[in-house]
């Protein structure tokens, strides 16, 4: 099957059974006829794919300048205006409660930055990148955690992190996650991913009652392994004001 531009595109068998007459030319004409009619299928539905990319990244354009122009420069104006406020707040837990509300709206336009970058990001594997999936993860975590995670994102996470380890980080987002929910009883959970230096980072961290002493650590054990195989490590500490601390880190080239 060929194009108008001479490319290939298949190839149309046209079979019979060993001692059946040869095909004559009136049985081959409708053939070459109908090669031609499939090429030519082939090659619109080619062209309404990438018409249809190409409106998916116009549109994705679009929905990042929205999110720059709209969103981040109101949230901006916003955590200014509270910040002259705060000033005039003399109740110390009103202000202290003010500073947070700032920080908050910090961290949101992370958030929303992070996501610009996702969308301008092109799919690799016709997926979305670890930024997306990283920030997808962290906002479903709300439901069961019982408020929204803090999320910071830092580097090339979408171009810098191979897929295999993309998908060891994201595993063990959702397990990190999934512990603070079932075990640590916290108000604030943290997440930080950050591609750097040759390594990529993940940081858990929250205010609940911590690790314990005995119980179930297989989860933990699980992840010490994971992090183990890649030639990276993972860590787990008590802050000083406590809560627990995880560090989960793997280098972006394992070597093999």
């Amino acid at each position: 099957l060929g194009t108008a531009g001479g490319e290939s595109r298949g190839v149309l068998l046209l079979a019979r059974a060993s001692g059946e007459p040869a095909f004559g030319e009136g049985e081959l004409e409708p053939l070459v006829a109908f090669a031609g009619q499939a090429a030519l299928a082939l090659e619109l539905a080619e062209r309404r794919r990438d018409a249809e990319q190409i409106a998916l990244l116009e549109e994705r354009d679009r929905i990042a300048r929205d999110l720059h122009d709209l969103a981040i420069q109101r949230l901006f104006a916003t955590g200014m205006t509270l910040q002259s406020a705060a000033r005039l707040v003399e109740h110390d837990g009103a202000a202290e409660r003010v500073g947070r509300a700032v920080d908050d709206l910090d961290e949101t336009i992370k958030i929303i930055r992070s996501t610009i970058f996702g969308l301008r990001t092109k799919d690799r594997e016709g997926g979305p990148g670890l930024r997306a999936r990283a920030a997808r993860a962290v906002g479903d975590a709300a439901t069961t955690l019982g408020h929204p995670p803090r999320l910071s994102m830092e580097g090339l996470l979408d171009t810098d992190v191979p897929p295999q380890i993309a998908d060891h980080v994201m595993a063990v987002l959702g397990e990190l996650l999934s512990n603070a929910a079932r075990h640590a009883q916290a108000t604030r959970v943290g997440v930080t991913l950050k591609a750097g230096r040759g390594e990529v980072v993940l940081t858990v961290s929250d205010n609940g009652k911590g690790i314990p002493a005995q119980g179930r650590r297989s989860g933990l054990i699980n992840l010490d392994e994971r992090a183990q195989s890649l030639g990276g490590s993972f860590t787990h500490e008590t802050p000083d004001d406590g809560g627990t601390r995880l560090v989960w880190r793997a280098p972006l080239s394992t070597g093999g």
